[in-house]
């Protein structure tokens, strides 16, 4: 088994470069100034994904010839870097047919320039600000949303932006062609982990995959001692396997995933599942409640799995996977008012490509809450800057939700209950965070995602027409 650890995306990046054809007649050198510019923007551009643009848009026609070219070409975004002042219809009939999140440049070279010697040429070459309210009103005009991002080309700040804007994108591109599954049922009485399919066919297009519990069952019987050695080393590879682990233990682990791999990712290549079912024979019980390892391991080779049913968080750590966060599966455990967090965690499948060292393993006799026992996966939490997303239908309109915040894993005692949790410390005081949170009405399972992804979830908002709610 290798680890997945950040997902590799090659964003198609849509480039409309505006200019204003009057101006080129009149100071020759502008025009050369302004491509040169071009240029180097371009070559820096191209390190983030592949750079899709039409020849330099400077009338209204060639807008009209630009809007073909982008029909014509897939783009997970469009930049629009007007290079000195340009007429709107330079853009509108562009964006007019637009579906993919939209940026407007207000960006240059020259972090400034010497105003006592600058000419007529000079001064239209750093005039690309003038025409970023009328580009704006014409995107508002026109129903469009967008974001301005500003600076010079030096500025770590704008190529993040730019960067993040890009990645995000591409991720909601990715994420429309993926597959999601729900094996078994939700946990009884839960009332937030039911999805609304029809909600899921407007927003990608698809329905769940429903493999059957018998599907596992029978793939599990399949396995021969080819498959079973060969998940045997992956499994001491990337755990340090406890004393109370026998060799039953791992032997009956490692069959169920050598199951759930070839019904899961090799039979219908199911990218986030959410799975429960309680099993009145013991044996169909224990297919669930060993399951944990199985799980875990596919969340590491990026198909994460979430317990109780619950695919919408198994989308939202897919997410955070594409977003290169990993994708941890939690819930609130406590809060803790003296040294401020809250404590995060657990049971069940874990993502270990979040860990800190090797994860653990150790046999459990209860699993709270479920029935069965089997092995736990253990380990300590990478400390840093996080984000917590969730993805709910709630108050979502026609659509879903991501609610999301920044926060900290921190140092410090927790828990040794077999499950991972950490101490997340949020940006708000832990009363206003808390009744923040629960205004946008989330389901209570949260996917951490390692580093702050928060506006690269922005644009992923975008591309898919989901609500976006950041606390």
């Amino acid at each position: 088994m290798s680890k997945s650890n950040k997902r590799k995306l090659n964003p198609k990046i849509g480039l409309l470069p505006t200019g204003h054809k009057i101006y080129w007649g009149q100071f020759p050198e502008l025009k050369k100034l302004s491509m040169n510019m071009l240029d180097k923007f371009v070559s820096k551009l191209s390190k983030i994904g592949q750079v899709i643009s039409p020849e330099l848009v400077d009338t209204k026609e060639k807008a009209m010839g630009a809007s073909d070219f982008f029909k014509e070409n897939d783009i997970d975004i469009l930049l629009i870097f007007p290079l000195g002042y340009t007429p709107g219809m330079c853009i509108a009939p562009v964006v007019k047919d637009i579906h993919v999140p939209i940026r407007l440049l207000n960006a240059h070279m020259d972090a400034s320039y010497d105003l006592a010697k600058g000419d007529t040429a000079i001064y239209l070459y750093h005039e690309g600000v003038c025409c970023i309210p009328e580009y704006s009103g014409t995107l508002v005009s026109l129903g469009k949303k967008f974001k301005v991002r500003t600076g010079h080309f030096k500025d770590k700040r704008l190529w993040s932006e730019i960067e993040d804007d890009c990645i995000g994108s591409a991720a909601a591109t990715e994420f429309k062609r993926l597959n999601f599954g729900v094996i078994g049922s939700t946990y009884t009485n839960m009332t937030d982990m039911p999805i609304d399919e029809q909600r899921l066919l407007r927003t990608t297009g698809k329905l769940l995959i429903r493999p059957e519990v018998e599907e596992i069952e029978e793939a599990f019987k399949r396995v021969n001692n080819d498959q079973l050695e060969d998940m045997y080393t992956q499994f001491r590879k990337f755990y340090d396997v406890d004393k109370t682990v026998t060799n039953d233990h791992m032997e009956i682990s490692a069959q169920i995933a050598v199951a759930f791999d070839e019904v899961v990712g090799k039979k219908y290549d199911i990218s986030a599942f959410g799975y429960y079912w309680w099993g009145e024979k013991d044996w169909v019980t224990q297919l669930r409640s060993q399951s944990a390892l199985a799980v875990s391991r596919l969340a590491a080779l990026g198909r994460p799995g979430v317990t109780e049913g619950d695919v919408k968080t198994a989308m939202a750590m897919k997410v955070m996977d594409l977003l290169g966060g990993g994708g941890m599966f939690l819930e609130f455990f406590s809060m803790d008012f003296v040294e401020d967090f809250i404590l995060m965690g657990h049971d069940g499948p874990s993502n270990i490509n979040v860990a800190r060292g090797r994860p653990r393993l150790q046999h459990l006799e209860v699993h709270h809450g479920k029935t069965g026992h089997g092995l736990g996966i253990d380990f300590e939490m990478k400390k840093g800057p996080i984000t917590l997303l969730n993805l709910t239908e709630f108050g979502a309109g026609n659509t879903f939700k991501l609610i999301c915040t920044r926060g900290e894993v921190i140092p410090g005692d927790i828990l040794n209950i077999g499950n991972p949790n950490c101490r997340v410390r949020v940006q708000k005081p832990i009363h206003e965070f808390i009744d923040d949170w629960c205004q946008q009405g989330p389901e209570h399972h949260i996917a951490l995602g390692v580093g702050d992804h928060i506006q690269k979830l922005e644009s992923f908002a975008e591309g898919m027409g989901l609500e976006f709610s950041f606390i």
